[in-house]
């Protein structure tokens, strides 16, 4: 049930009539390529679908990826939107919500709060964000929902043929820990190299660092996914 809205809740996010903006830019990709889990020490396939649909003062954003293994396979899908204040046009709020599957596990994540605008130029922009958050997750066999303060920084670079993009996200829980404190870091980075009109080489990592070092229900979370990304699927 809980998937069902969420998908329902990224189509109505990603295709909602906006009359007050009449510049509106849709832009997809899908990536294809070898992924390598350090957390199961195994390698395999990955697939990744981005959506996003842009206006001048909104922000839509649709990400899914599928992760398969020999032991186990992962899925993500994670919807963020963001609409920028009309007083100042560099302050921004957002909602996040995802999905994740890991093997049997679940978390269904969900987050909001406030961005500022600190650097906008046709080469890339640096923006700030802070917020709370909740999660629910089996990773730790328990169905308590964790609350915690978010605060997050990201960075996007554009060169001639080079894009950089650096994503960083602290989670401070501030529930009651009951079995681990789950306060973490989630990193994640990506670097796409353009080979012509439709076709990018792309290197990204992703990764988690709990900050209590007891924390043993998961060892090293980290993601390598090197993959061929073909723009424009749809448009």
């Amino acid at each position: 049930m809980i998937k069902k809205r969420v998908t329902l809740v990224a189509l109505s996010f990603l295709f909602a009539h906006d009359p007050d903006n009449k510049k509106i830019v849709i832009d997809d990709f899908i990536r294809i390529g070898f992924v390598s889990n350090a957390e199961i020490a195994q390698n395999g396939l990955g697939s990744f679908y981005r959506l996003k649909r842009v206006t001048n003062n909104t922000f839509r954003d649709l990400k899914m990826y599928a992760h398969f293994f020999d032991s186990r396979s992962e899925l993500k899908m994670r919807v963020k939107s963001s609409n920028k204040y009309d007083f100042n046009s560099n302050l921004y709020h957002f909602t996040t919500y995802s999905y994740h599957k890991s093997g049997n596990n679940l978390r269904y994540h969900f987050n909001q709060g406030v961005g500022f605008l600190l650097k906008n130029t046709k080469k890339g922009n640096f923006t700030s964000e802070v917020g709370w958050a909740y999660d629910k997750s089996d990773f730790i066999d328990s169905d308590e929902k964790t609350t915690y303060i978010k605060s997050a920084i990201s960075l996007d670079q554009n060169f001639e043929k080079l894009k950089i993009k650096l994503e960083l996200e602290y989670y401070d829980q501030i529930s009651e820990i009951l079995v681990f404190d789950l306060s973490r870091f989630e990193t994640n980075l990506e670097v796409q190299y353009k080979l012509n009109k439709y076709w990018d080489a792309v290197f990204s990592l992703d990764r988690e660092v709990y900050t209590e070092n007891k924390n043993q229900f998961r060892s090293d979370p980290t993601t390598i996914f090197i993959s061929l990304n073909r723009n424009g699927l749809f448009n």
